[in-house]
């Protein structure tokens, strides 16, 4: 699953300042997602959160999309 582009809102993390973050998935990286939200780009870990897809409607949690995104293409989902 690419997230790059998304648009998307953080619902849990393990730091609860990050939670509740809306904004568009600019990068992503092994461990973190780069959110521009309100002008603003925000790191926030994958591990220990979860994510909603906006338009979608799908939940997804970081060990969902933990590792790079090209680790992942292969990865069957459960």
């Amino acid at each position: 699953m690419n997230v790059i582009g998304q648009r998307l809102a953080v619902l849990t993390s393990t730091d609860p300042t990050l939670a509740g973050i809306r904004g568009i998935a600019l990068l992503e990286t092994a461990n973190t997602l780069l959110i521009e939200s309100n002008w603003r780009n925000l790191r926030v870990p994958k591990m220990g959160a979860s994510f909603m897809l906006i338009d979608s409607g799908l939940v997804l949690t970081g060990s969902d999309i933990s590792g790079r995104l090209q680790d992942r293409l292969g990865r069957k989902s459960s």
